[in-house]
């Protein structure tokens, strides 16, 4: 039997048949609208960069494609023979039947076919089912273009950037639209079943952009709203330093990520927060407020310790370590707050460097002065303390 002619209107037979034909698996769409990072235009110049179908000059209109229903009368090596509705024989050539995956319809089965542009050489009109099945999932897409549901593909094969997806038709996933942030090992995608939505189509140029992003996307707000939900100003949680700024450190606890300013981060003064923590560290922070509607969570790291001022007062001898040294005086650790002994209080004689009397980690006696605690300050006196020492003695 001869090659059959493309189906009415397919005027050029270039557009073969897709390599697989797993059916489209439809599910429920999402009621919640999220938009799609990038621009349509965008990712189609990326996907097609990447390895989707070149961009090539609109085709002229085809002609509507006619299918017609018909009934499997009989399976040969060559040719499948099909009743329609009419009465009338119908042919279609095996390798006009089925793609590679698909199984051959049996005798008996319920099939619908394209009318092929001639007939066959005894009179007989000839038909394609794959072209019968690749219009139908054109429609489908079409469909799902309109509504934003979400459909299931496979994946066929990966490319540079991206990964070839059989949705009835041949797709193509760009890397930046498989997971949150791009994927990167698109090897491994191969076999995989997806749940994605139509971001770009163009049915006269078979052409299809499908992203999982914007759906993955969603669902984290979702288990993200729900965590913040179940948080209150108060709670303690243990979380995971996942990123450093000037202004703070956040902090992932159990999927809703907050915010430690870097006034929280310690009761002592913290200038840069990679002097306090580091990404992947694991510390206790408490819930300062909850916003809901902005999605914010404001977390604290030093109130989960007792403020080390609570207890200092006027008139107290302690006793800790020299932390740094300032051209004005020294500050002492007493315990998680530093307090500044000014370089006439570190002792009777007249000095011209602070490092002439005392080095840094050296321990030290002093008196506390006064504690401002609004503005979370401590003055403190090495020399005084050695008086008040003598004086009790």
């Amino acid at each position: 039997m001869s090659d059959p002619e493309p189906p009415i209107p397919p005027a050029d037979a270039a557009a073969a048949p897709p390599d697989t034909g797993a059916p489209l698996a439809v599910t429920d769409a999402d009621a919640d609208a999220v938009e799609d990072a990038p621009v349509v235009g965008a990712v189609a110049e990326s996907a097609t960069e990447a390895g989707a179908p070149a961009a090539t000059p609109a085709p002229p209109p085809k002609p509507e494609i006619r299918l017609v229903p018909g009934t499997v009368l009989a399976v040969t090596d060559s040719e499948i023979e099909i009743q329609l509705r009419d009465g009338q024989v119908a042919v279609v050539d095996r390798r006009e039947a089925t793609d590679r995956t698909s199984p051959l319809p049996v005798v008996g089965a319920d099939v619908e076919g394209a009318v092929l542009a001639r007939t066959a050489p005894d009179g007989r009109m000839l038909l394609s089912l794959t072209w019968a099945a690749k219009h139908r999932a054109w429609e489908r897409i079409a469909e799902l273009a309109a509504s934003g549901d979400t459909f299931d593909c496979v994946v066929t094969s990966a490319s540079d950037g991206g990964v070839i997806v059989d949705a009835g038709v041949r797709g193509f996933i760009p890397a930046s639209h498989l997971e949150i942030e791009p994927a990167t090992d698109l090897p491994s995608y191969v076999g995989r079943t997806l749940t994605v939505k139509v971001l770009d189509h163009d049915v006269d140029r078979e052409r299809l952009v499908v992203t999982r992003r914007s759906l993955l996307l969603r669902e984290e707000r979702k288990r993200r709203h729900k965590a913040l939900a179940d948080l209150s100003p108060g709670d303690r949680r243990t979380g995971t330093v996942t990123r450093l700024a000037d202004y703070g450190a956040f902090v992932d606890i159990g999927g809703a990520t907050g915010l430690v300013h870097v006034s929280e981060l310690s009761w002592n003064r913290v200038r840069r927060p990679e002097d306090v923590v580091a990404v992947g560290d694991t510390i206790e922070v408490e819930v300062l407020d909850v916003k809901l509607k902005k999605r914010r969570l404001a977390l604290s790291a030093r109130r989960v310790h007792p403020d080390p001022l609570a207890g200092l007062e006027p008139g107290q001898i302690h006793e800790g370590p020299v932390s740094r040294l300032a051209d004005f005086g020294v500050f002492v650790d007493l315990g998680g707050v530093d307090g500044l002994v000014h370089r006439s209080e570190l002792t009777e004689m007249r000095i011209n460097a602070v490092s002439d009397v005392v080095a840094p980690g050296e321990r030290v006696r002093v008196l506390v002065l006064s504690v401002d605690r609004k503005r979370r300050r401590v003055e403190l006196s090495v020399r005084q303390a050695a008086t008040h020492l003598e004086d009790s003695a």
